[in-house]
């Protein structure tokens, strides 16, 4: 089988299963460098400011350009069996919507979009069975599933710590979809909302939200890279007034990987926000080097 992944969630998932080797290719954002890449962003981001990515953004989205290039005759003389796209973000990667009217009659696509935890395994056992591996899918999801119950039942009747995961720092977006909802496993409320998609917040709701923890988890960046841009977050007076920065609890984490990803990480993002949350309980419990106590 040949498989075209247009989603770097998807490439983690191949990759777990044991079907890299029937990539045919991937994103430029993929972690498998071995592969042609078939998409690539429009403008490069890598020396622009946070603000500036929001507003080249911002415009796209408000006129309907588009924010990655695709290369459609590389994927038509690949002849792919399969082609996974995602659903879920315009400005994370390209959507289904937008490759299946010109792709469509050349292999069959899915377009992975979840909102949930539960969808994202569901779709973790989609794929398995799109390639064949049901049983190494299964097996995947079983592993996922043990480090998300291991972190519910050890937070469970803890004392709730407001909390506030932000996909962006400039402006300020609250986390959406899935990470909420392991902020709350993991024994926290967010200030976003499980399932619902991030959105921009105001700075009066941050404050009125009262986070006594603050994890930085911008969209696509590395711990070094948030950690730059959280620094630069904490130096604003209003930012100085919330209990997290008053009481040390600002955190930078390794967000591509384990939070802007819905895929095979998740449960260790759940492990990630136990010891954020709770480290009397979840101390070193977290893959190492991928978060950072920044006060």
């Amino acid at each position: 089988m040949r498989i075209v992944s247009l989603v770097p969630s998807a490439t983690d998932i191949l990759v777990e299963l044991g079907a890299v080797d029937e990539l045919a290719a991937v994103t430029y954002a993929c972690g498998v460098v071995s592969k042609p890449v078939v998409v690539k962003p429009c403008i490069s981001t890598e020396n622009l400011s946070p603000e500036e990515v929001d507003r080249i953004v911002s415009s796209a989205s408000a006129n309907g350009e588009q924010l990655y290039l695709v290369d459609y005759g590389l994927i038509e003389s690949l002849k792919p069996d399969l082609i996974l796209a995602q659903g879920l973000c315009e400005v994370c990667g390209v959507t289904g919507d937008i490759v299946t009217e010109k792709l469509r009659s050349l292999a069959p696509i899915f377009t992975l979009n979840p909102h949930t935890v539960k969808e994202i395994l569901d779709d973790i056992l989609l794929v398995g069975k799109l390639v064949k591996r049901e049983r190494e899918a299964v097996e995947l999801v079983a592993a996922i599933s043990a480090k998300l119950e291991y972190v519910r039942e050890y937070a469970a009747g803890l004392p709730l710590v407001r909390t506030a995961v932000l996909e962006w720092l400039h402006p300020p977006f609250c986390s959406g979809h899935w990470v909420p909802e392991l902020v709350e496993l993991a024994g926290g409320r967010d200030i976003g909302v499980a399932g619902k998609p991030s959105r921009r917040i105001r700075a009066e709701e941050l404050l009125a939200h009262g986070p006594e923890k603050l994890v930085a988890a911008p969209c696509g960046y590395s711990l070094e890279k948030a950690a730059l841009e959280v620094e630069r977050f904490c130096g604003q007076n209003w930012v100085q007034q919330l209990p997290a920065y008053r009481c040390g609890e600002v955190y930078a984490v390794e967000a591509d990987r384990y939070f802007s990803r819905h895929g095979p990480q998740i449960g260790d993002a759940a492990l990630i926000l136990g010891e954020i949350l709770h480290p009397e309980v979840f101390r070193e419990k977290a893959p190492q080097k991928t978060f950072r106590k920044m006060m």
